[in-house]
């Protein structure tokens, strides 16, 4: 009997708790209580935060502030996106993106995602660009990594007579720790954003950062971010939490992929869903989410059935993002028919990272719940 009937849950929810703290954690957060640096606006620790950034992203520049979604703001802004200008993302991606775009008072472009999967199509992106186009931003989603190298090839070749070069914003908040060609995600194009939030792989609570190799990025940003003083900061505290994190953030990451990936191959019989399939070679993902589309359901149940029955299961589980399809055109250009993007944000299920730590018997007991749930829904 499934849980949602009342039967048992198949798996114990309580372990999959995020973040936690080890003892380097509690050790950091200790110290800067401690010595005062804690009540700092610049001081030991955010120095320290910046350096491990440069290092680890591989990264000439840092900058650290409030959350992911002012990150990605203050990239467009470092990028020199003006007002009246067009920006491009894909039409299925986190909503920050799309509002970071009109809080600058440029124009969203959408441009559809691969097919079976979440991150934009690199062939769709030439139609979009316009002499209007200022800047495109890429983001990895769900465990999928962007072509970037293609993407980086359609931008180049437009730039060779554009008036004013496209710039190109990776949002890398949820891949911390993947690698494309052994080069670390978010160092792969001219300004990067991170986020530090609650869920995410590297967690202070709230926080994010931005990358760049470009000091004038760098330069436009801070002087954005100057109001007297810094108007979207990153405290000592958070940044005490995320310094020792750079010591398992390697191990973990590998942990997540080898263990996404048996979960994915242990389901890949069930005709009903569409697992993750990378789109480059030679790829270390990161998975903050483990994704995966739903075929057509009718007569079963819908996304929302499925995911309550998963939930009774004592799975972290849950539903995409709901895309930008439904935005007006006042608001924003589409290019194409969006058609992956739809499939997207009506289809898309993702099983939460936490789960992906937890030993082998755990991880199969969760095959077998969302075998069982899938099986009973037809």
């Amino acid at each position: 009997m499934l849980a949602i009937d009342g039967g048992p849950p198949s798996v114990d929810s309580a372990p999959f708790q995020w973040p936690f703290a080890n003892e380097a954690i509690r050790n950091a957060v200790s110290e800067a209580m401690s010595d005062g640096s804690w009540g700092q606006y610049d001081g030991r620790w955010t120095r320290d935060l910046i350096e491990l950034l440069k290092q680890n992203f591989q990264s000439k520049e840092a900058m650290l502030c409030s959350s992911g979604t002012i990150a990605v703001e203050l990239a467009l802004r470092g990028a020199g996106v003006q007002a009246n200008s067009e920006v491009i993302l894909a039409g299925y991606d986190f909503p920050g993106n799309f509002r970071a775009i009109e809080a600058i008072g440029a124009r969203p472009v959408l441009v559809d995602v691969v097919p079976n999967g979440w991150v934009l199509n690199a062939e769709q992106l030439a139609e979009a660009l316009t002499p209007q186009t200022s800047a495109v931003i890429v983001s990895h989603l769900h465990g999928q990594i962007a072509d970037l190298e293609q993407i980086q090839s359609v931008i180049r070749d437009y730039n060779l007579t554009a008036d004013k070069p496209i710039i190109i914003i990776e949002d890398a908040c949820q891949v911390p720790g993947g690698k494309l060609h052994g080069k670390p995600l978010g160092n792969w194009c001219d300004v990067s954003a991170l986020s530090f939030g609650g869920s995410k792989l590297l967690s202070a609570g709230r926080g994010g950062a931005i990358l760049t190799d470009r000091s004038d990025i760098l330069q436009r940003a801070k002087i954005f971010a100057q109001r007297g003083n810094d108007a979207f900061p990153m405290c000592q505290l958070q940044a005490a939490t995320l310094c020792p994190q750079f010591d398992t953030l390697p191990e973990m990451t590998e942990v997540r992929h080898q263990n996404a990936t048996q979960l994915i191959d242990a389901l890949s019989s069930l005709d009903e869903l569409v697992g993750l399939q990378q789109i480059v070679d030679d790829a270390t993902p990161a998975y903050y989410k483990v994704p995966w589309l739903l075929k057509d359901r009718t007569p079963g149940w819908s996304r929302s059935e499925l995911v309550s029955a998963l939930k009774a299961e004592g799975l972290p589980i849950g539903e995409g993002f709901r895309g930008f399809l439904r935005r007006s055109p006042r608001r924003c250009r589409k290019t194409g028919t969006l058609v992956n993007c739809q499939i997207a944000s009506q289809q898309t299920i993702v099983l939460h990272h936490p789960i992906l730590l937890e030993p082998e018997d755990t991880l199969k007991l969760v095959a077998n719940a969302i075998h069982k749930v899938v099986t009973n829904s037809r």
